[in-house]
């Protein structure tokens, strides 16, 4: 397993997005595999943050009731076996709060969509890592319509003269295709080309073009975000 595919289940693992055999397995890996250990150690601590960081948002007052039920009623990750935490608490109560900073720092839309169900569903969910450091910077929605939502967790923005451009590989015989260029990564949606389904794996990044974007067609300029696709459980 190369390292970018080790950062990419790790993200899985500390978003809570692999089902229950897959995270018996990776923690059984992340249990010999200190690299791996130490990425989820890392990324955790890092989603953690978001905590103290981000400003409350207003939301439904049953929400909070209705993510306790549904996280009492599967198995914590328990990321704390991998390392002692910084802060005091127990496993369970350690992931309520991740996922709890999760929602506040994407203003209730993706964790709080999925507990309350609406008709629109995305098709997968790609984390992408911070090609710097590592850390999750943007999530992404794909939609069977073509669509896309991006959501940052931190900051990302192209100089004067310079475009944020979103890509994916739906297949190597297809080849990398441009979703979209932006000034400024926000929560937006975006449209792109008749493409087919997005599926588990596919690959999603961000690169720096010049201005209005990739002379090419292709990406040339330096990825700056990068993860792939997990499907979402209907």
């Amino acid at each position: 397993m190369t390292r970018e595919d080790k950062l990419a289940l790790a993200g899985d693992y500390v978003l809570g997005l692999l089902d229950d055999a897959e995270r018996h397995d990776f923690e059984q890996q992340a249990a010999t595999d200190t690299e791996l250990a130490e990425m989820a150690r890392d990324l955790g601590e890092r989603m953690m943050a978001l905590d103290d960081t981000v400003t409350p948002a207003a939301y439904d007052p049953g929400l909070w009731a209705r993510i306790e039920q549904r996280l009492g009623a599967v198995s914590a990750p328990n990321v704390t076996t991998l390392r002692p935490a910084r802060r005091t608490m127990a496993p369970a109560q350690r992931w309520l709060a991740l996922a709890a900073s999760v929602v506040v720092a994407l203003g209730l839309g993706y964790v709080a969509g999925q507990i309350q169900r609406p008709s629109e569903q995305p098709t997968v969910v790609a984390v992408l890592l911070n090609q710097t450091d590592s850390s999750p910077a943007v999530i992404v929605e794909a939609f069977a319509d073509d669509s896309l939502r991006l959501m940052p967790l931190e900051a990302l923005a192209a100089p004067a003269g310079q475009v944020l451009q979103v890509w994916t590989l739906p297949d190597a015989q297809t080849g990398p295709v441009s979703l979209g260029t932006l000034q400024v990564a926000q929560d937006l949606r975006l449209t792109g080309p008749d493409l087919p389904l997005p599926q588990a794996g596919q690959l999603y990044e961000i690169t720096l073009e010049p201005a209005p974007g990739s002379p090419t067609g292709k990406p040339t300029g330096p990825i700056l975000v990068k993860g792939f696709a997990k499907a979402v459980s209907p």
